[in-house]
């Protein structure tokens, strides 16, 4: 399963967020291809504003940016290269370390509008709750889902619902008493205790479906 998503995350500690705020008339986006890795020393963005002057002193402002550089400078859209200070929050890290991907970003109301590309449900809600632990707004705009035809198994079971549910069954989770809890399951899977209980949860379900029901449940 593929999910493909837009969301609006917003944080007053976000990378450029307090010059998107003081400037609502200006739009700002990654260029293609370059992304905003903080390993890279600098980030690239395209503007587009008014007043490229107004724009330079709010990023010199911005308590994010460490500093910035145009690249190119033809009216009425211009490159700048943008480092970080410490103080910069990134959501896009936490994006690439669950193997999903940022197709486009771009400055959206008080933050950024994200589309991205993840793995399934699960990848989702690690999002959301890195984003709840850390007090970032994350919105979902929209959210469309492809099948996967290379990730599909027994009963329609995705590999990684199949890793959890086995995982569950061998350590003695359906157990009574429970010999492991999800926390237990969180730390032999090597994810969060949300995606485990996801996987278990849309796992089960998928199996009622298929050999106890005989009308299909919709999936949210």
């Amino acid at each position: 399963m593929i999910i493909s998503t837009s969301v609006y995350v917003a944080h007053p500690d976000l990378a450029l967020s307090p010059t998107i705020r003081a400037l609502p008339d200006a739009s700002i986006g990654v260029v293609s291809d370059t992304g905003t890795d903080p390993v890279h020393a600098g980030h690239f963005f395209w503007v587009e504003a008014p007043d490229f002057e107004a724009f330079e002193e709010a990023l010199a402002a911005d308590h994010t940016v460490a500093s910035f550089t145009p690249v190119t400078e033809a009216d009425p859209r211009r490159t700048y290269r943008i480092e970080y200070t410490d103080a910069a929050t990134l959501i896009t890290p936490p994006v690439s370390a669950a193997g999903g991907l940022v197709l486009e970003s771009r400055s959206h109301r008080d933050g950024w509008k994200l589309r991205l590309e993840l793995q399934d449900h699960e990848t989702m809600e690690e999002l959301s709750a890195f984003a709840d632990r850390n007090g970032i707004r994350f919105d979902v705009l929209e959210l469309r889902q492809t099948e996967d035809v290379a990730e599909e198994s027994t009963f329609g079971l995705t590999e990684p619902q199949i890793e959890a549910l086995v995982n569950a069954y061998r350590n003695g989770y359906y157990d009574d008493p429970r010999e492991v809890t999800l926390e237990g399951l969180s730390e032999l899977l090597g994810i969060s205790r949300t995606a485990v209980s996801g996987r278990l949860r849309r796992g089960s379900a998928r199996l009622i479906e298929e050999i106890l029901v005989d009308e299909p449940i919709d999936e949210e």
